[in-house]
């Protein structure tokens, strides 16, 4: 019999609406009986390709006396944290609190108001793993509600005490002066680093894309090659292994050894977004190969697999297929043996690291990866080989299609589909080819048709029903979009009217009493216990620290010193933290550093000065802002009596402007 959850259209509550358990979806009708009938609340949180989640529900949730027992004591709700951020922020940060760590599934307990006693993630059916299994711990805590009330608000009472002020610890961290920041905060990431394998730290190990982007950036600012370096080779290490789908394109969540070789396979948009973002600046940088070739892979991958029929892409790709995690992605040498001649069995083979034996030796069977260069793996000449090599690939990708595929999360999420409008401006940027930028452009378009009705943005929509009201991730991520796409059409709409317009709901609606952060969702009318904030930059970028780098930005164009005061004010605060831990505020260091340098303008005004300006995309100059107008716009400050018919160049630098120039070659010896 089916419960609550099946009225839902989220794919990680569907999950669930055939279990015993008697789950609510968060909400009011949970939260008035929970206070009705003064039963504690079992809030569990997850996702869809989450793969402990679906383990827990197989264990505990599917089981009749365990069931049972949820229903008598508890108000059991369901939340998939992709759609209710707010609600996964604050019980994580709880759990956090009480355990010293996190994850999902996330299981939190809750007075009837709300305010959390105890939290957890993974519980077994019986006790191991040095836990109590989950019988237990709810058999314990619906006894401490019952005897001993009195200590669990205490505790609750604490806990929310030390919620509503943890955040803003991180703005109390001593700051240096300037340029030991700069350089201390470089030297701890450079620490973390791990020169042999690439990226940082060890298994399990994530791609860390945001603190790849800071090498990156700090190394062309500052001339240090090392950096440029490290980002490069840790971006080329994962296109080496089994991270990156060789098949297929696209890259999986992380790897569970340290070498990137063994993915845990699901594939998250996000990632992907962001990780072309960084292949597309690298390509501006250190020209390779491999990187286009990745940027194209990935991005026929998500046209072709991520794609939802109405607009926009979806979620998330679970890593189980068939109920077995990696089956729809792994190969037996046996399989190539039947599909091609043994000369090209062999070399596809030694290219790919495909063994007898299998080189995913806990499964015997094997992920493509890389072994080595192509010289290294083969005498054929080179063009022979690689032709080869392309051939197989589509041969192998024709017959994986064939596979049953993993399950997909089909939600339209407002942040990640916007993050991946950024990725193809740059993916344009760096090849020049205009199909990055209409993907793009129809990317945004289709966000405006699915997710703002009746002048109000929503965080996602999945099977024709909207979500909740967009939060301050969504609002951040999509003024990016909007101010990228500017910045590579010269339409300074995108900017002024539509980031212009998310940034100001920002600040209007989801400041903090103090004016300088801003919460996840508006605190207003909110039904949880904690109004919280997020600055990390962990898988995704915190909110906190797009925004900042919004209101630079935008600041810069328009001259409102509304905008660029209140990023500095935010980079001012948070400067200790970024020092300390770059790697976690990776995206808040990148906008230090732009604050730290003398501001550059290029402005292009006259006839073709769209297309003379198009001349600049292609070089990564961090820091350097192009305007270019072919008719005046005297509402724009830096616009103001520069228009002229003919073709003209002007080049500020730290507020103090050259005199004009009429051709590329005069201005690039200018910028140079």
């Amino acid at each position: 019999m089916a419960n609550r959850l099946q009225h839902e259209t989220s794919p990680y509550l569907l999950q669930h609406a055939h279990n015993p358990v008697d789950w609510y979806p968060w909400g009011e009708e949970a939260l008035s009986r929970a206070e009705r009938e003064d039963k504690p609340i079992l809030v569990s949180i997850g996702y869809s390709t989450c793969h402990w989640c679906h383990v827990m529900e197989r264990e505990s949730f599917e089981n009749e006396a365990t069931a049972a027992f949820m229903n008598d004591h508890f108000v059991c709700i369901k939340v998939d944290r992709e759609e209710r951020p707010d609600v996964d922020q604050v019980y994580m940060d709880a759990c956090q609190a009480i355990t010293g760590g996190g994850g999902w599934p996330l299981n939190a307990f809750l007075l009837p108001d709300g305010r959390p006693f105890y939290a957890g993630t993974y519980y077994p059916p019986e006790r191991k793993y040095n836990r109590p299994s989950w019988t237990e711990l709810l058999e314990y805590l619906s006894r401490t509600y019952a005897e001993e009330r009195d200590q669990v608000i205490a505790q609750a009472e604490q806990l929310v005490t030390n919620l509503r002020s943890g955040a803003d610890r991180l703005l109390q961290i001593e700051g240096e002066s300037e340029a030991e920041e700069d350089e201390g905060m470089m030297e701890q990431l450079r620490a973390g680093y791990d020169a042999a394998r690439g990226g940082f730290g060890g298994a399990p190990k994530f791609p860390q894309s945001q603190a790849l982007e800071l090498f990156l950036t700090n190394g062309l600012i500052t001339g240090n090659n090392h950096d440029i370096y490290s980002a490069g080779h840790a971006m080329r290490a994962m296109l080496g292994g089994g991270i990156y789908d060789q098949i297929g394109g696209g890259f999986s969540r992380y790897t569970v050894d340290a070498n990137w070789r063994v993915p845990h396979f699901e594939k998250m948009l996000y990632d992907n977004a962001l990780l072309l973002r960084l292949l597309a600046k690298l390509q501006m940088v250190t020209p390779d190969p491999r990187y286009l070739q990745a940027i194209a892979e990935t991005t026929d991958w998500l046209k072709a697999e991520m794609a939802l029929s109405d607009g926009g892409y979806r979620a998330a790709l679970d890593a189980d297929s068939e109920g077995v995690e990696g089956k729809y992605y792994v190969w037996d040498y046996e399989e190539l043996e039947a599909l091609f001649p043994p000369e090209t069995v062999e070399l596809v083979a030694d290219f790919f690291g495909i063994t007898a034996q299998g080189n995913w030796e806990e499964e015997h069977t094997n992920i493509p990866y890389r072994p080595g260069p192509l010289p290294a793996v083969t005498d054929m000449p080179t063009d022979v080989a690689v032709a080869k090599i392309a051939d197989a690939r589509r041969t192998l990708a024709e017959v994986r299609r064939q596979r049953i595929p993993p399950g997909a999360d089909d939600k339209l999420i407002l942040q990640w589909n916007a993050l991946l409008v950024s990725a193809w401006t740059w993916c344009y940027r760096a090849t020049g080819h205009k199909d990055y930028l209409q993907l793009a452009t129809k990317l945004y378009r289709d966000l405006v048709k699915s997710l703002l009705h009746d002048g109000k943005w929503h965080r996602s929509l999945t099977n024709g029903r909207l979500g909740a009201p967009a939060f301050l991730d969504d609002h951040a991520a999509i003024a990016e979009a909007a101010l990228d796409l500017s910045e590579v059409t010269f339409e300074l709409d995108y900017a002024l009217i539509d980031a212009r317009r998310h940034v100001d709901i920002v600040l209007q609606e989801f400041s903090d009493e103090a004016n300088l952060m801003f919460y996840l969702r508006r605190p207003e009318g909110s039904e949880l216990p904690v109004a919280t904030k997020d600055f990390y930059d962990n898988a995704l970028p915190s909110g906190n620290s797009q925004m900042a780098a919004n209101l630079y930005r935008l600041g810069r164009l328009t001259e409102e010193s509304t905008y660029s005061d209140r990023a500095q004010r935010m980079l001012s605060a948070i400067r200790g933290a970024i020092r300390r831990y770059p790697t976690s505020f990776a995206g808040w260091g990148q906008t230090y550093l732009l604050m730290r340098q003398p501001e550059r303008e290029l402005v292009i005004t006259g006839d073709d000065a769209k297309a003379a300006a198009r001349e600049f995309l292609s070089e990564y100059r961090p820091g350097l802002l192009i305007v270019a107008a072919e008719e005046a716009r005297e509402g724009v400050p830096m616009l103001q009596n520069r228009y002229l018919s003919q073709l003209r160049y002007f080049l500020c630098e730290n507020r103090t402007c050259r005199l004009p120039v009429d051709t590329e070659e005069a201005v690039r010896k200018l910028l140079n």
